[in-house]
């Protein structure tokens, strides 16, 4: 009995070790994640097979991953169009390298969308890439190994609640002139009212219940215990009908790996998770105070592939965005959607390209920094800590006509230089604030950085992930 009570003794002291070791403060678990500011979204899945098209029309609105809801598509026939998906141009390596020579720091991809193809193998439900198809690889692991080789952090979409194709998923109600001009639109609609949103009956042969505890828990399962020690961030969406206990469960199996960063669209409002998501939009700073979050957004229009998409931002418009998110102190998480054989389009791929060339001289004002809140007609403005003294990236998109920028500064600055090629800008401290004089001629027509050491080292803000603050989820409308 002695034996036996020290062996427990010594199994309850080295499990409390070991439990110790994985506890992480808030601050330590979301520090990479704050340093690395800019990531791909990835929404990439058999829908891309219809490019935003169905029966020769056009989706009327919407992403066009949304194609199979918006359109009405009957299970069985988006199932035999999933089971062609073949995508044997697919490179994960190409897709992380596109992301990395952006200048991005992490991908989140897209494991199963509310489609229910999951594009990786699962014991839970057969129709995935590995066993409904002939194209049988495990994308997801692929692109975990690329994103390994490559040094990117990866995250994981999954959409827990909404399944259109395993019977029991939610099925969020969408009226049929959001698709196309279907004959029989009157009928389907009061279908759909009636049925939960729902438009086949195979859709309906389960509880959601049933679908959660067979499916959606199981396959969150499969992708933690593959790669939980190594996973960033899972982003959760349009939570539906999903209830506090199965959110609970889902939670109880993140316990197991605290180092993840989870969204807040688990459940609303009671599963805040770590950081907000709003979505299109770069909120106010009056919106984001205090907050860990992160802006999601198209490089076009659509978040799955839309071959007619005309939409796409300009390489301006995305670097001028990530410096207005970073000076708010907010993550931008760009989404890319590949074609059916997994590539980027050409459109996006330049862009990136663009974008990536402009950050390897000025990712210094980007990556690392912290929120200054300062926002300007002319620009904004970024903070940095380093040693005892804080830096301040004044990024300048449009010169004032005296060719003189005014910065708000607590204890003012010491000098000012270009951050491309250290030119030093007369500056002068006046009632507490940095003016500085540019050049006649602004080197960089997207935004010229100036780097300012300041004279002292500004606090830090405190934030926080609990809180009271939810944005719109755009497409679930």
């Amino acid at each position: 009995m002695r034996k036996i009570s020290v062996v427990l003794i010594l199994l309850t002291f080295f499990m409390s070790v070991q439990a110790a070791d994985n506890k992480i403060s808030q601050k330590e678990k979301m520090q990479w994640w704050q340093d690395a500011k800019f990531g791909m979204f990835v929404h990439w899945g058999p829908y891309s097979l219809y490019g935003g098209v169905y029966n020769g029309h056009n989706q009327r609105r919407g992403g066009a991953e949304w194609i199979m809801n918006r359109c009405k598509i009957p299970v069985r026939e988006y199932k035999a169009k999933a089971s062609t998906f073949n995508p044997v141009g697919f490179d994960a390596d190409s897709l992380v390298l596109t992301a990395k020579n952006a200048g991005m720091k992490y991908i989140v991809f897209t494991t199963k969308h509310h489609d229910g193809f999951a594009m990786f193998g699962s014991k839970a439900s057969n129709f995935n890439i590995v066993d409904y198809t002939s194209y049988g690889r495990d994308i997801v692991d692929d692109v975990v190994k690329a994103c390994k080789r490559h040094g990117l952090k990866i995250g994981f979409y999954y959409s827990q609640s909404q399944d259109w194709c395993n019977p029991g998923g939610s099925t969020a109600r969408k009226e049929m002139k959001e698709g196309w001009a279907n004959r029989d639109s009157v009928e389907i609609d009061e279908y759909t009212r009636l049925h939960s949103g729902a438009w086949d009956e195979l859709q309906t042969t389960k509880s959601f219940d049933e679908y959660f505890y067979s499916v959606s828990l199981p396959q969150i399962k499969e992708l933690l215990e593959r790669y939980g020690d190594e996973l960033g961030v899972i982003f959760f969406d349009t939570p539906q009908t999903i209830t506090q206990k199965q959110a609970s469960d889902i939670m109880n199996e993140l316990a197991k790996y605290p180092k993840v960063i989870v969204n807040d669209r688990l459940r609303r409002p009671d599963f805040p998770g770590d950081y907000k998501t709003p979505e299109g939009t770069v909120p106010k700073a009056s919106r984001i105070d205090g907050i860990y979050w992160e802006t999601c957004m198209n490089i076009g229009s659509s978040w799955g592939y839309k071959s007619w998409d005309k939409k796409w931002k300009s390489s301006k418009t995305i670097i001028r965005n990530l410096l207005t998110i970073s000076a708010l102190g907010g993550n931008y998480l760009l989404n890319v959607g590949p074609d059916s054989n997994g590539k980027i389009p050409q459109e996006a791929s330049e862009c990136l390209k663009e974008v990536g060339e402009w950050l390897s001289d000025n990712g210094e004002a980007v990556y690392g920094t912290r929120r200054s809140k300062t926002i300007t007609d002319w620009g904004v403005c970024i903070l940095k800590d380093e040693g005892k003294k804080s830096l301040l990236y004044v990024c300048v998109f449009d010169s004032p006509a005296d060719g003189t920028i005014s910065v708000p500064a607590p204890f003012g600055g010491r000098n000012a230089k270009m951050l491309v090629d250290g030119t030093q800008l007369k500056m002068s401290n006046k009632n507490g604030n940095i003016v500085i004089k540019l050049p006649e001629t602004m080197p960089d027509s997207i935004a010229t950085v100036i780097k300012v050491e300041l004279k002292g080292k500004l606090p830090e803000e405190h934030l926080i992930s609990n809180s009271e603050k939810v944005f719109k989820i755009v497409d679930a409308d």
